[in-house]
């Protein structure tokens, strides 16, 4: 007769009792906080892939693919260096804005599924970052949405663009050196008050207070380098992020204004129809040379590709 098998024995384990830490559930405002709020704060609305890139090293956009060095990581994951590719990039994003909106620091919203949600600053959050700015709250109506935010083949938008020339900038691209970016809230800030019949000067999308010396390229039609404009630090180079197509007569009234509050002005241009009508302007607006060697007229397709 085979022999029975015996029935086997667990021990029970005491579950081990932890103690719940004093701070648990509780919200630890970290300077990247404050980075988050103050970039949204100072762009008006940013989109979220370009807040990925604000938070990476070296301001780099945002690969189609995790390195192996990224894979590879044995860190724990609240200690791992911000994430190259986009998927997780747009995960460690997400995070962080969930987390600034649960305290009422900013606004998200996402109105189409097949782009990246935009953020922007709250008075509350407005506050916790030192700004006495007023808030300024997304469109109301779809059609000034979707004029203003939304990006694609369709569309075009300004405040998505103004965002992606602060960051090819930062990552010193077109022969930019040093510098510090002054956005469009700040700028504002420091304009006279709107009164009724007052004229105030032309505002721009940036202003870049260089930190050092540099310079750029003329180059004529065929390719070749036909001088170098020096610029040197301390001195104020104006933004303008160009995407439609003004009249000679608008052109010529701000080309001379920005030259007179500015030593150099950039123009970003989205298209080569657009960047004709401000090498006209700058051709019959100003009156010498030396102010037309003051304009620079760079195409975005050269810079953003992707745009």
């Amino acid at each position: 007769m085979a022999a029975q098998r015996a029935t086997p024995t667990f021990r029970k384990r005491r579950r081990k009792a932890y103690k719940q830490r004093s701070d648990d559930g509780s919200f630890r405002f970290k300077s990247r906080d404050a980075d988050i709020i103050r970039i949204g704060a100072e762009q008006t609305f940013l989109r979220a892939d370009s807040l990925g890139e604000y938070l990476a090293p070296g301001y780099a956009p945002a690969v189609a693919e995790p390195p192996a060095s990224q894979l590879t990581d044995p860190t724990a994951p609240t200690k791992r260096a911000w994430p190259a590719d986009l998927r997780h990039r747009q995960m460690a994003v997400a995070h962080l804005l969930q987390k600034l909106e649960a305290r009422g620091y900013i606004e998200v919203i996402q109105p189409w599924a097949d782009q990246p949600p935009w953020y922007r600053a709250t008075s509350p959050g407005l506050r916790q970052v030192g700004l006495d700015w007023p808030e300024i709250p997304f469109p109301q109506k779809y059609e000034d949405l979707e004029e203003r935010l939304r990006h694609d083949n369709q569309y075009k938008s300004h405040h998505h663009l103004i965002n992606q020339v602060r960051l090819l900038l930062a990552r010193g691209e077109a022969d930019v050196p040093k510098h510090i970016w002054k956005g469009e809230r700040s700028i504002e800030h420091e304009l006279p008050p709107r009164e009724k019949g007052g004229r105030r000067p032309h505002k721009p999308d940036g202003i870049l207070y260089l930190l050092e010396d540099g310079a750029w390229p003329v180059i004529a039609k065929e390719g070749s380098i036909v001088d170098m404009v020096q610029i040197r630090a301390g001195q104020l180079v104006g933004i303008e992020i160009e995407c439609s197509l003004k009249s000679d007569q608008r052109l010529a009234e701000i080309l001379p204004d920005l030259l007179a509050h500015h030593d150099y002005v950039w123009y970003f241009c989205l298209n080569t129809s657009v960047r004709k009508a401000v090498a006209d302007a700058r051709r019959d607006a100003l009156a010498t040379d030396d102010e037309r060697r003051r304009v620079r007229l760079l195409l975005l397709e050269d810079y953003l590709p992707c745009l």
